[in-house]
């Protein structure tokens, strides 16, 4: 799994970014072998001046399925960063869930097989 960090208009630390990257590494572990590349964007809309401006923008490509784009914004960076983790972990997870049960055509067949009903072209299209 390679993730890449970029920071705009954010100073952080060799330590800082290594935390970054462990947070987002400890949440995608187990999906590992279904990314295939990640970028995080870590910006700091207003500077030194505070206020709701930090932003963290995810992009995670995955085998066999769309990419998935998460954005997140808060006062503390580190907790932005948390969230966007859990919410990129959750994103990932039913992607990979929805691959592993044949996609959503794939289970409307199935539901519509189950009650024996017969499928015309347009109920196969979104």
């Amino acid at each position: 799994m390679r993730i890449e960090i970029r920071k705009l208009h954010i100073a952080l630390d060799r330590d800082a970014v290594n935390r970054i990257r462990d947070r987002f590494e400890r949440a995608l572990d187990r999906f590992a072998h279904h990314i295939l590349h990640g970028r995080i964007l870590l910006s700091d809309a207003n500077g030194p001046k505070g206020g709701p401006d930090k932003h963290c923008l995810v992009e995670l490509r995955l085998r066999r399925t769309a990419g998935i784009v998460i954005k997140e914004e808060g006062v503390e960076l580190f907790s932005v960063i948390d969230r966007a983790s859990g919410r990129l972990a959750m994103a990932v997870s039913r992607a990979v869930d929805r691959v592993r049960r044949g996609g959503v055509r794939q289970v409307r067949r199935q539901r519509f097989a189950c009650t024996g009903a017969q499928l015309a072209p347009d109920d196969l299209l979104m």
